[in-house]
This record gives C-alpha cells, sequence and structure tokens, in this order.
C-alpha cells in the first residue's frame, strides 16, 4: 500500500489538513489510535494547519481536537456550521427551517427511522435505543431526552439525523430523500453496526462544496494546498476538492473511487499512515 510518487511531490505544496472523525481519526471503537498523535504533530511542525470537516457538531468533536491540538478553523455539521476554536466565532451557522424539519420528522417516524434533533449545544432524543447508547459513548456527549418534534418547535435547528438498519428495513433513506429533493441528506455510518446508515438531514443552503470554498478564503489557500480525509459518502466532496484525497481502508468502494490513494482502516491508524507516508517518506 505504498503511495504513489506523485502524490508524495503534491504533499510538498500542503498547508491545509481537514480531518472526517468517525471512521477516519476514531477507529471502530470510538477511540483514537496512539499513532495519531505524532502525525498530526508533524504537520503542525511543517507550518500545514489542521482542521475537522465532519457531519458532528462543535461539542462533539471539541475533545478529540483538544486531544490531538487541532485548533484551525473547521467545519462540522456537514457544511452548516464554521467555527474557529481559535477566535472563538462562529463563521457560519445556517439552520434547518423549522417547516421542514416537522416534515422530514413526520415522515421519518411513519417510515421507522430513528431520529435525533440537533442544536448548537445538545442533541435529543424521543426514547432512548441501543443506537442511541452507542451513538452517545462515540459523541461522548449524552443526549437529552425529550419529544423531538417539541424541541423542533421551541428550537433552532442545525440538522435531523435518520437512520435506517437496511438489513431489515430496507433502503428508506433514499425513499425519504426523494421526497424532500430541497434538503441536503449525507450520508454517514457507525463502522461497528454496518448494517446501519444515517443520514445528516440539512438545509440545501449548507454544503460542503460552500464550506470548502469559504474555509479556503478563511485559510488564505487554494484547492491544491488542501489534503482531506474520509470515509463516507458526506467526504466525498472534500476528497474530490482537495488537492490530495485519502479515503480511509474502511471506506466503501464509492469512496475510496473518487480519492487519489486508499490508505489503511481506522483499525489501523490508517490516517497517521498516510501522513508518514506522505510527508515524511
Amino acid at each position: 500500500m505504498q503511495v504513489p510518487s506523485h502524490l508524495i511531490n503534491a504533499a510538498n505544496d500542503i498547508r491545509l489538513a481537514f480531518f472526517d472523525i468517525d471512521g477516519t481519526l476514531l477507529d471502530s471503537h470510538g477511540q483514537l489510535r496512539p499513532a495519531l498523535f505524532p502525525a498530526i504533530n508533524l504537520l503542525k511542525t511543517r507550518g500545514i494547519k489542521t482542521a475537522i470537516a465532519s457531519g458532528r457538531p462543535y461539542f462533539a468533536a471539541r475533545f478529540l481536537m483538544d486531544e490531538l491540538g487541532i485548533q484551525d478553523a473547521s467545519m462540522f455539521y456537514t457544511g452548516a456550521h464554521i467555527y474557529d476554536p481559535q477566535t472563538r466565532h462562529t463563521l457560519l451557522n445556517i439552520l434547518l427551517k423549522s417547516d421542514d424539519a416537522q416534515a422530514v420528522l413526520a415522515a421519518a417516524t411513519v417510515m421507522g427511522l430513528y431520529v435525533e434533533a440537533y442544536t448548537d449545544s445538545a442533541f435529543y432524543i424521543s426514547q432512548p435505543t441501543e443506537i442511541s447508547k452507542v451513538h452517545a459513548e462515540h459523541l461522548r456527549i449524552n443526549p437529552i431526552l425529550d419529544s423531538v418534534a417539541a424541541v423542533i418547535n421551541r428550537s433552532d435547528i442545525a440538522k435531523l439525523l435518520l437512520g435506517v438498519n437496511r438489513a431489515q428495513q430496507g433502503d428508506l433513506l433514499s425513499v425519504l430523500e426523494a421526497q424532500f429533493p430541497n434538503l441536503i441528506f449525507a450520508r454517514a455510518y457507525l463502522t461497528a453496526y454496518p448494517d446501519w446508515q444515517f443520514a445528516s438531514v440539512i438545509s440545501s443552503a449548507a454544503s460542503k462544496q460552500r464550506a470548502f470554498e469559504y474555509l479556503l478564503q478563511y485559510h488564505k489557500v487554494q484547492a491544491h494546498q488542501v489534503i482531506s480525509f474520509g470515509d463516507a459518502e458526506s467526504d466525498m466532496d472534500f476528497l474530490r476538492m482537495a488537492g490530495i484525497g485519502i479515503a480511509m481502508g474502511n471506506a466503501n468502494p464509492d469512496v475510496q473511487s473518487v480519492a487519489d490513494w486508499v490508505t489503511q482502516t481506522a483499525d489501523n491508524a490508517g490516517v497517521a499512515y498516510a501522513i508518514n507516508q506522505l510527508f515524511n517518506p
């Protein structure tokens, strides 16, 4: 799994690195592999900024950013929220309209889908399940038990997270997505539960393409000076747009097909492996 020589040459121009979290920085057990710490530090010693590009909210990514020392302006909520932890300023915040959120919730409820609602400071579930327990462990944040419909009525919602057990229920997310072409359904997975697929539902005004362009300008870099790491369909835009797109070994074939190179799995610290191959060959 040796990195192509042309990518090693391209790595000399890299000034900014974006990292997805689940299935990328975090392994299938939701843990950071020890090899990641010196690898991230290697980037920083070379003057490369490090940032997050994730469907997670900042409040569920902060622990990881603090541990790894990733403190440059980053993207959360799959493009709906851009935040600079150094200045503590929100740079972009695009909310999901209440009417849209209620309509998606009603349709998802009829289909029997798993649903979480997210604000800028917490996430909510209507009832606890095995999936909500596992998700809380990965996020390292406990959900608030409340009526999701009531939360939508009284609070600004950044996103809804929908989940389906495809082995038992089929591809209901695609069925639901077809009903709401005005919204973005960004797909993701829990590595430990391969039968499950999730979609972060956000406003159509929030997209990873827009967030990528915004962050390029904010960091004063060009696309060819960016490296991006990811494992899910929701990461594909950043992999395509970056000068170097690295897919994880645990990513599905569609994600791997748009990447410039496929590294090892998250369980084998694939991010660290790629960094060492590219920046310390």
